[in-house]
């Protein structure tokens, strides 16, 4: 069988006479990293790390000076990429090394002989080759060589992959549910990653499941969440409250900061959202906020305060979600407030998270980046639960009646004088859900029988019937690979 190389989409085996020699050696180049210090008996190792990959390829093309020419010509066009490429060898038909030409590309012309000699040198930046197969899983060739789906008794599905590579692999999963669920999660050896919400009912006792609100646009916002003059100063928690002095409003993507005066140490806009009453002429009793925020510094010298507060009808807060950074470094956190007996909030959790990276920590996955950010607050009788990378963490109103309604939604956002405000500081999206019970009613999922939610591993992508769903992903959770094996 002739031996072929195929490049970018092109032949090169056409264009030549014949390859002479092809140095792919045996892996990538090894970097073993060591301490600098030097005891007796050596070094301390530290990590190893594979290289970039290159490989050259001899070639002949017999002919006139005339061929050669050409061949020069068509190999230039070839090589014509500013991205890796796939580069495929008909020894390894179901290999391709993403490469780019490098270095020099040589041809060497012997007008005695007639027969010009080359080289073409590819770099793989990655250091390996990936399969250029795609295996499908599924419940028709379960047991084979593919991997086995297990249909647990308690309606969980275990999925046994065979990984016959010798790196992981980001799998692309689809699902289709056999009934309706809020709620899915992917459990991998290396992670779960997690959609939904876990804590959505499936029945309650309610006079009403609700959609009061769901804001996502310009009109949305500029419509519903109005200025507030009445409201001078913030409520206070670490810090005195801030004046009310400064204006916040719609730009690009949500609500951020507008003008801002600099007469206080702090100072701040704010935005009323009133909650409409219900049919009976009350406000919501038992509700579940959603919400999506943005919070990435661009330089360590910025800071500023990101507040949403949920107050009752005497406009008395009942829960505040706060971001803050309050001067030069990377450190920012999340703090959730609670209400206290004398109606004022009081510290309930603290988090802390990158500014920078949007990072918890150095292996988990962005909060308050573009693609993620979503969080939310549940209010059930007298309970109030905010959630923290998927985990509830819930306080109890005592002094408060588990009556106390929801009437006033505020948005605040301040900054310290003379400093940057985070540069990435915006509420995108607002949604709200009456859970007021009085009777059993079943309450819509949102994966339904027959929808497709597709989870690709490898992009951090998720969507539901072909529709971007990346919204739907709960924070602290995490795409993940298939180790080989």
């Amino acid at each position: 069988m002739t031996f072929s190389i195929n490049f970018n989409g092109y032949d090169i085996s056409a264009l030549i006479s014949g390859f002479t020699a092809i140095d792919r050696n045996i892996g990538s180049s090894w970097n073993n990293i060591l301490s600098d210090s030097v005891s007796r008996y050596g070094q301390t190792f530290l990590r190893s790390s594979l290289s970039a990959k290159t490989i050259n390829i001899s070639f002949i093309k017999s002919g006139v000076p005339g061929d050669w020419v050409e061949i020069r010509e068509q190999l230039a066009k070839v090589l014509d990429t500013n991205e890796p490429a796939p580069l495929i060898f008909s020894d390894e038909p179901n290999k391709v090394w993403h490469a780019l030409p490098n270095g020099a590309q040589t041809l060497s012309e012997n007008i005695t002989s007639l027969l010009a000699t080359g080289t073409l040198t590819f770099l793989v930046p990655k250091g390996y080759a990936e399969s250029v197969d795609t295996k499908v899983l599924n419940n028709d060739n379960s047991g084979g060589e593919n991997g086995t789906i297990i249909n647990n008794a308690d309606n969980s599905v275990s999925v046994l992959i065979n990984n016959n590579g010798t790196l992981p692999i980001y799998p692309t999963i689809k699902v289709t549910p056999t009934s309706e669920t809020g709620y899915l999660a992917f459990v991998g050896q290396n992670g779960i990653l997690e959609i939904g919400n876990p804590d959505e009912a499936d029945t309650t006792t309610a006079k009403s499941q609700k959609l009061v609100c769901d804001f996502k646009t310009k009109s949305d916002f500029e419509t519903n969440f109005v200025p507030d003059t009445s409201w001078t100063t913030s409520w206070p928690t670490n810090l005195d409250g801030m004046p009310l002095n400064s204006t916040i409003a719609w730009k690009d993507d949500g609500i951020r900061i507008g003008a801002m005066a600099q007469s206080s140490l702090w100072n701040a806009g704010v935005l009323r959202y009133e909650v409409p009453k219900d049919d009976l002429g009350n406000y919501v009793k038992d509700w579940h906020a959603n919400f999506n925020t943005l919070y990435i510094q661009k330089n360590l010298e910025q800071c500023g305060r990101f507040q949403i507060h949920f107050a009752d009808e005497n406009k008395q807060p009942l829960a505040c979600f706060e971001i803050y950074k309050g001067g030069v470094g990377e450190n920012a956190s999340l703090n959730f407030w609670r209400i206290g007996g004398d109606k004022k909030l009081k510290h309930f959790k603290n988090h802390t998270f990158s500014a920078t990276t949007g990072k918890p920590d150095k292996n988990g996955s962005p909060l308050f980046a573009a693609s993620h950010g979503g969080q939310a607050i549940v209010k059930q009788g007298n309970k109030i639960s905010f959630y923290w990378r998927a985990m509830a963490e819930t306080y109890l109103m005592d002094d408060v009646p588990a009556s106390t309604k929801l009437a006033y939604v505020y948005i605040v956002i301040g900054k310290r004088r003379y400093y940057q405000m985070v540069a990435d500081t915006s509420l995108r999206s607002f949604k709200l859900m009456n859970l007021n019970n009085e009777y059993t009613v079943d309450i819509p999922n949102k994966y339904q029988p027959e929808d497709e939610v597709k989870v690709d591993m490898e992009k951090s992508k998720i969507t539901v019937n072909d529709l971007g769903a990346n919204s739907d992903y709960i924070t602290g959770s995490e795409f993940f690979s298939i180790p080989p094996g």
